[in-house]
C-alpha cells in the first residue's frame, strides 16, 4: 500500500455499526450555543446527544449558530471535561463558513434576487478581528461584516435597509473569494436554512430543537428528508397557574402557534401533553419523552447524616429557594438540626442572603452557588427539596432518587407527582406548603435506619426507569412512527369568508377554500380557524368542519372572553399527515353580521378577516 492509499484508509472510516435502537438516519440536536455555565436545557441536549451515541452506537452533532462559538473550541473542552460521549460533535455555523472550501459555500442557495450593491457596501477592515461593526450613536448595530479565516470577506450583513441608520429592514449577502456574491437573504432564518441544507445534504435526518429560539427559527424548516422535532422543556402557559386556555408564554410564542408544522413535539409529562391538547395546539405531534437521568450508583446503606439536605436550583422565583430556606428554618425550630446546601446562582441570591441571616440560620443553610458536577452531592446528602412554581418535569428530582437521596417536592406542574411515588420512594407536598415541606423533613430526619434504606432503594428502582437505555428506547418508538413522506406546501392556498354571524354565545364562519392541492387537504386532513393577539402571546384555535371547497367553524365566546381588549387576526389552518398549511381569511364588511357586544368582526386595510375583542366596531 503507497502513502496515498494509506492516507485513504485513515480518511475512509468504516461506519459504525448501530444497535438499531433509534430508527436509521443521520441525528442532530440545535441549539442557539453552549455557555461555559449552561443550565438544564443545555444539559438535557448534552446528556441526550451522548445517550444516542452510547445506547445506539452512533455519531450525533450539535448544532450551534452563535458567532461567539467560532473562536471557541466547546467539542475538545466537553470531550475532556467528559461531558459529551466520543461520538458526539459540537458543529457551528461560523466555523463552517470560515472554515469551508468554496465548493460548500457555493451551494449556499438564497433566498433574494441578487443586489450588486451590497459589494460595494462593506466596512473598511480596521484589523486582524473576524468582524467589524457598524453602529448608531446609542450603540445600535447596523452592520457586521464577517471575515473568512484567510483574510477576506466573507459576509456582510446590514440591518438598515429601509432608511440607512435606522434599523428596519435587513439583507445578509454571502461571497466567495473572488468577492462574487453566492446568495442573498432577508433574514438570519432563511439564512440558517440554507446553512442546513448543506449539512444535511439530503441525506435522511432526524432534526431535534431544544430552545424556544430555535424553534421559532426552525418551525418554517420543511423539507421531506428531515423529521423535524420540538422539546418542550418547560411550561407552555405565561402564567402556569391560570387557565391552560390561556396566554402563551411569550419566549415560545412562535413555535407554539405553529406546533402542526413540526414532525413532532415532545413533552416531559403526560400531564402537560394532555393539557396542551386539549388547547388545540396540536393535532397529532405531541408525544411524552421523559428527561433521563445518569445513573448515580446510589448507595442505600452509606452512612449519611439523615440531618443532610441538598438542594440544586436556580436563584429566580420560579424556583421558590426561600420556601426551602423558611422550611429548614421551622424543622429546625421543631428541634430536629437540618441543614441545607443550596447549589445553583441567580438574581434571588441577595434576597436570600438577608433571609438566611435574618431567619439566623446562616450555620444551617449554605449558599455554594454555581458548582460544577453538583448533582454528585446527592449521593452524600439524606433528602433533597424542590419547591418550584412550575416545572418542565423535574430533572433535579430523578438525579436525586438516582443518587439514593429522598426528594421531597412541591405537588407543582409538571412532573414530580408522575415520578414520586408518595411515601415509598419520596414525598409530594401540596404547592406552597411550608408546614407540610418542614413536616417531610422532620419524618426524614426521625425515620429509623431501616425505613429510611428501603425508601432510598425504592427511590434508586424508580431513577432506573430514566435511565439511558430505556429513555433511548422511547426515542427510538416515537421517532419511527414519523416516515420520510413528502409534505404539501399550498402556496396558493387562499381561505375567503362566505359569511360571519356574530352572536353573544359564538362567532360562526363559512369560509370558501382556494388554492392548489386545497380540495385533497381538506377532504382528508384536519381542519382548524385558529386567531392570535396582536398584543401579547394568546393563540387559539378550533376544529372546522368541511364539505368540499367549504369550511365551516364556531367560536365559542367563552374561548374570547378571557383575551384582553384589543384586535386578533384570524386564519384557517390545514393539516394532513406531515403537512401544515395557514392561510389569513380575507374578508368584505358585506359578509359580516355583528349582533353582539364582546365581539366585532371586520376588515382591514388589507382585505383580511380580524376581530376587535371588548372594543366597539
Amino acid at each position: 500500500m503507497d502513502a496515498t492509499d494509506t492516507r485513504l484508509s485513515k480518511k475512509l472510516k468504516p461506519p459504525l455499526l448501530h444497535k438499531g435502537l433509534l430508527p436509521k438516519g443521520h441525528y442532530y440536536s440545535l441549539t442557539w450555543g453552549i455557555a461555559y455555565e449552561f443550565g438544564g436545557m443545555t444539559t438535557v441536549a448534552l446528556e441526550r446527544s451522548s445517550a444516542f451515541a452510547r445506547q445506539d452506537n452512533r455519531q450525533v452533532e450539535i448544532l450551534t449558530l452563535s458567532p461567539e462559538m467560532k473562536t471557541q473550541e466547546r467539542e475538545k473542552e466537553l470531550h475532556a471535561e467528559k461531558r459529551i460521549d466520543r461520538r458526539v460533535k459540537i458543529r457551528n455555523l461560523w466555523k463552517d463558513l470560515t472554515s469551508w472550501p468554496e465548493r460548500n459555500l457555493l451551494r449556499m442557495v438564497g433566498t433574494l434576487d441578487i443586489a450588486d450593491d451590497a459589494a460595494t457596501d462593506v466596512l473598511r477592515r480596521s484589523g486582524t478581528e473576524w468582524s467589524e461593526f457598524r453602529k448608531a450613536d446609542d450603540g445600535t448595530v447596523l452592520q457586521i461584516d464577517r471575515y473568512h479565516d484567510r483574510g477576506h470577506l466573507l459576509v456582510t450583513d446590514r440591518f438598515d435597509m429601509h432608511t440607512r441608520g435606522k434599523r428596519k429592514g435587513r439583507r445578509i449577502t454571502l461571497f466567495d473569494r473572488s468577492q462574487n456574491i453566492i446568495g442573498q437573504w432577508a433574514t438570519a432564518r432563511a439564512f440558517y436554512h440554507a446553512w442546513l441544507d448543506v449539512v444535511f445534504d439530503g441525506k435522511p435526518t432526524y432534526l431535534i430543537s431544544d430552545s424556544s429560539f430555535t424553534g421559532a427559527l426552525v418551525h418554517d424548516y420543511r423539507r421531506d428528508n428531515v423529521v423535524l422535532c420540538q422539546v418542550m422543556h418547560n411550561h407552555y402557559l405565561k402564567h402556569p397557574k391560570g387557565d391552560k386556555l390561556g396566554e402563551l408564554s411569550s419566549g415560545k410564542f412562535e413555535f407554539l402557534s405553529h406546533l402542526d408544522s413540526f414532525d413532532l413535539v415532545t413533552t416531559l409529562t403526560d400531564r402537560q401533553r394532555l393539557d396542551m391538547a386539549d388547547a388545540n395546539l396540536s393535532t397529532d405531534r405531541l408525544r411524552t419523552v421523559s428527561n433521563l437521568t445518569d445513573d448515580l450508583q446510589g448507595d442505600p446503606t452509606a452512612t449519611r447524616d439523615r440531618r443532610g439536605g441538598a438542594m440544586i436550583a436556580r436563584l429566580t422565583g420560579q424556583k421558590r429557594v426561600d420556601d426551602a430556606v423558611n422550611a429548614v428554618s421551622k424543622a429546625i425550630t421543631s428541634g430536629s438540626n437540618a441543614q441545607l446546601d443550596i447549589y445553583g446562582e441567580g438574581p434571588k441570591r441577595p434576597i436570600l442572603e438577608r433571609l438566611i441571616r435574618d431567619l439566623d440560620v446562616t450555620e444551617a443553610v449554605r449558599l455554594h452557588g454555581h458548582t460544577f458536577g453538583a448533582k454528585h452531592k446527592f449521593r452524600t446528602a439524606s433528602f433533597s427539596l424542590l419547591t418550584s412554581r412550575f416545572e418542565g418535569q423535574g430533572l433535579v428530582i430523578l438525579e436525586s432518587m438516582s443518587a439514593g437521596c429522598i426528594p421531597i417536592a412541591y405537588d407543582c406542574d409538571y412532573g414530580p407527582a408522575e415520578i414520586i411515588n408518595n411515601g415509598v420512594d419520596g414525598f409530594l407536598i401540596p404547592e406552597g406548603d411550608i408546614d407540610s415541606c418542614a413536616t417531610a423533613i422532620l419524618r426524614v430526619v426521625e425515620m429509623s435506619d431501616a425505613e429510611l434504606e428501603g425508601m432510598r432503594r425504592a427511590a434508586m428502582a424508580r431513577a432506573a426507569d430514566f435511565f439511558e437505555h430505556p429513555i433511548v428506547a422511547r426515542w427510538g418508538e416515537v421517532l419511527a412512527e414519523k416516515a420520510f413522506e413528502p409534505i404539501a406546501r399550498l402556496n396558493d392556498l387562499q381561505a375567503h369568508l362566505a359569511s360571519a354571524v356574530v352572536t353573544d354565545d359564538s362567532v360562526n364562519l363559512t369560509v370558501h377554500m382556494n388554492g392548489a392541492g386545497g380540495t385533497s387537504q381538506i377532504g382528508s386532513g384536519q381542519a382548524f380557524v385558529s386567531w392570535r393577539t396582536r398584543e401579547g402571546s394568546f393563540f387559539g384555535r378550533v376544529p372546522a368542519t368541511a364539505n368540499h371547497h367549504e369550511l365551516r367553524a364556531s367560536i365559542p365566546s367563552l374561548r374570547l372572553a378571557p383575551l384582553p381588549p384589543g384586535l386578533i387576526d384570524i386564519s384557517v389552518d390545514l393539516v394532513q399527515g406531515r403537512s401544515f398549511n395557514r392561510s389569513r381569511v380575507s374578508s368584505g364588511n358585506s359578509r359580516i353580521s355583528n349582533e353582539a357586544q364582546l365581539v366585532a368582526l371586520y376588515t382591514t386595510a388589507h382585505g383580511n378577516l380580524s376581530a376587535r375583542i371588548g372594543l366597539q366596531a
